[in-house]
């Protein structure tokens, strides 16, 4: 069932502009996605993400050595001990004359264990990075993982 809520979301989600673009990324790497939306004649939005913390995080940025440099194009696959696994694409595309943060974020909920994370990177060589601790930002470079 859909609930209104912009009155509960306070005075940022009431004004009336034309919004014309929308980048997403963790501005202030807190692990919450934050917003920018810019308007149609109008001023640029800063939305920063101040909702408690309902769960644990992981942000992978990647950096290409053979393929590009910021991997733009590699999946990145999280896998969980469990066996769940999150995929996602490094990219900035999504929303008009906007680029979004090429780090790729995961929402993992209550896991707060190690993970694997699996990178496909563009032109098609795949590695295999363990990490340790999650609710951080990690640097994953080409060559450096399992292959």
């Amino acid at each position: 069932m859909l609930q209104e809520v912009t009155a509960q979301a306070g005075a940022a989600f009431q004004r009336q502009e034309s919004g014309r673009g929308i980048a997403f990324g963790d501005i202030d790497n807190d692990g919450r996605l934050d917003f920018v939306v810019s308007n149609n004649n109008g001023p640029v939005r800063l939305y920063l993400n101040q909702t408690p913390r309902a769960g644990h995080w992981l942000q992978v940025k990647l950096e290409g050595v053979q393929s590009n440099r910021d991997g733009a194009g590699a999946y990145v696959t999280v896998v969980r001990p469990d066996g769940l696994k999150l995929r996602r694409r490094a990219h900035t595309d999504g929303s008009y004359l906007s680029a979004s943060d090429i780090r790729v974020h995961f929402g993992l909920g209550a896991w707060a264990q190690a993970v694997r994370v699996l990178v496909e990177w563009p032109g098609a060589s795949k590695e295999e990075f363990a990490v340790a601790q999650v609710d951080r930002t990690v640097l994953l470079r080409q060559g450096s993982g399992k292959r």
